[in-house]
């Protein structure tokens, strides 16, 4: 499905930071038909891929010494420094504080209580993928964690999400 504005409290983006982004693009390319753009130096090599003219997810270059190489997804938000406070709030930490994305949105990365890792996403002038729940789209993120009930807490805490068990 088409997006044009972002659904708050909704995953709206998907990123692999990864040791090379240039093998990521041609497996995705063949896999789910993605395009990679060209890496932009101004934001350290971060890559966009496309499914027909729209953006879908990125890849990146890890940014710190011993990050592993895995996806991570973004939910959309009002205000990205005040989700970081309800997150600190309900047990997460920030491993990115806030920050402005040029004139794009503003972003921050936070662990959960057990570890999990996203980001938050607060869109200006980019809103995120501009599909989604369609083929070759995100559609569907899940944590999978030995402590559910930290989880459950924190996520509807955070955002309202509620749990279906079951």
């Amino acid at each position: 499905m088409k997006i044009t504005e972002p659904q708050l409290g909704a995953p709206c983006w998907a990123e692999l930071g990864t040791t090379d982004i240039s093998a990521a693009g041609a497996f995705y390319g063949a896999l789910l038909g993605w395009t990679p753009g060209e890496p932009d130096p101004e934001a350290g090599g971060y890559t966009m891929m496309s499914l027909g003219d729209d953006a879908v997810a990125a890849a990146t270059p890890l940014y710190q010494e011993g990050q592993p190489v895995a996806w991570t997804a973004s939910i959309a938000v009002a205000d990205v420094d005040a989700t970081v406070a309800k997150a600190k709030a309900a047990g997460g930490s920030v491993l990115a504080e806030p920050m402005d994305v040029f004139e794009l949105g503003r972003f921050a990365v936070l662990a959960d209580p057990t570890g999990a890792v996203l980001s938050l996403w607060q869109a200006r002038q980019f809103a995120g993928a501009a599909r989604l729940n369609e083929t070759g789209a995100l559609c569907w993120i899940e944590l999978r964690t030995r402590d559910t009930a930290s989880a459950q807490s924190f996520y509807t805490d955070v955002f309202g999400w509620t749990v279906n068990a079951g």
